[in-house]
């Protein structure tokens, strides 16, 4: 959930003039998350990235030797499954339609922005800020793809408005497709985050055993949850730049390079599942991207940099730091990053839906776990700046998802 829940905090470090629910206390700003230094960063070659077929989690086969590989203490917190059924024509069908929206006249897109979810439902563009500046790079698009009204408790929902607020939708006259395109993906990505979740939940079950961990928690959590929250991406072109910048682009990579478009950070819930990018021309045609140095990026507990390059018919999921403490440092959630495109002649479109508890959940890790100890001194010692440790955030197995998530807010603006 991490990238949804950076772009929340920055939206609520600009809007000082709004009343905020107590649960939501920010002090800072934006610059607080940024890179304390410039640091050069070594990327790993060969790096296989654990891949499952969707007819072998269907099927019911023992995966957990590929969880405890992608997952695992050694691993990179992210795998991808393949074959999955109508995930091309699902893909192709939304993610040019974050183009299109995005290109709609300003009118017509402040109809579908809502400020009192503090923009995390409907459209959002430049009320995240970037280095102090609102960020007009990139356009979101959010809402939750099971439920357009999650719950109807008034009190819950003024607590909670970034998670249990009300769907909106485009009308067809400006949007065609938008909501069944958006829904449908959406709906995918967590039926097949299900099947994912209940080869983890065997992997912790064979190293905890059943008297420690719940069987069928990351399931049941996942499948229980009314706030899951989807957030279709449109990357707009560079104007600058150009062939000659790509031509001199160099391959040193340093934690500053992912400012950009998506800086550092763990994913927050439990699990978030995503597409691969798509890149269009202006004509909406999709095109190679150019900059071969763009896209995903992951750090591993050793230090080690990854590029987590996944082809188009394949869906990615990476586990959040709310199963890495269900599970008790089990299941490991590792930082990554986006670096930007330097190809002036491309956007970038992406999806991606970040599966989280209800806020009711407990955050308690299994009996006889520690996770202090599963955190690891390695894992402490390679965090990129910014990206506050666990024992800032998590206070005990008393605290639940609410307040957790209340605690990672504070810790990056404190």
């Amino acid at each position: 959930m991490y990238a949804y829940l950076l772009a929340l905090l920055i939206v609520l470090a600009m809007a000082d003039a709004i009343k905020w629910p107590s649960w939501f206390s920010v002090k800072g700003g934006a610059s607080a998350y940024a890179p304390n230094k410039e640091k050069s960063l070594k990327m790993e070659k060969d790096v296989e990235i654990v891949v499952l077929d969707y007819n072998d989690l269907m099927n019911g086969v023992d995966l957990t030797a590929e969880i405890g590989k992608a997952y695992g203490v050694d691993g990179i917190g992210l795998l991808t499954v393949s074959n999955v059924p109508g995930l091309k024509e699902a893909r192709s069908r939304l993610l040019p339609l974050a183009q299109k929206f995005a290109i709609l006249p300003d009118a017509t897109q402040q109809k579908y922005e809502d400020p009192k979810s503090h923009y995390s439902f409907g459209w959002s563009l430049g009320k995240e800020k970037l280095e102090g500046k609102p960020d007009l790079s990139k356009g979101s698009y959010y809402a939750n793809p099971q439920y357009d009204q999650p719950v109807t408790d008034p009190e819950l929902i003024a607590r909670y408005p970034a998670f249990l607020g009300n769907n909106i939708w485009p009308t067809a006259d400006d949007a065609p497709d938008f909501e069944d395109a958006f829904k449908s993906l959406g709906q995918l990505i967590i039926d097949v985050g299900l099947l994912v979740a209940k080869q983890c939940d065997a992997y912790v079950l064979k190293i905890c055993g059943e008297q420690a961990y719940e069987s069928g928690r990351l399931h049941r959590i996942i499948d229980n949850s009314v706030c899951c929250k989807a957030r279709l991406l449109h990357y707009f072109s560079k104007e600058d730049g150009g062939e000659a910048a790509l031509a001199g682009q160099s391959q040193e990579i340093k934690e500053g390079d992912f400012s950009s478009w998506c800086g550092w950070h763990n994913d927050h819930g439990s699990l978030t599942g995503l597409t691969s990018a798509m890149y269009l021309d202006d004509a909406g045609q999709e095109k190679e991207n150019k900059d071969k140095m763009a896209g995903l990026y992951i750090k591993g507990r050793k230090g080690q940099l990854v590029k987590a390059a996944f082809p188009s018919d394949r869906l990615a999921f990476q586990i959040g730091e709310t199963a890495k403490i269900h599970s008790g440092g089990i299941l490991q959630a590792t930082p990554h990053a986006v670096r930007g495109s330097s190809d002036p002649s491309v956007s970038r479109e992406t999806f991606a839906v970040f599966m989280e508890p209800n806020w009711d959940e407990l955050m308690n890790i299994p009996m006889g776990m520690d996770l202090e100890r599963a955190q690891g001194k390695e894992a402490l010692k390679h965090l990129p700046p910014g990206v506050p440790p666990l024992s800032r955030r998590w206070s005990g197995n008393k605290q639940d998802f609410g307040e957790f998530t209340e605690a990672t807010i504070k810790s990056y603006y404190d």
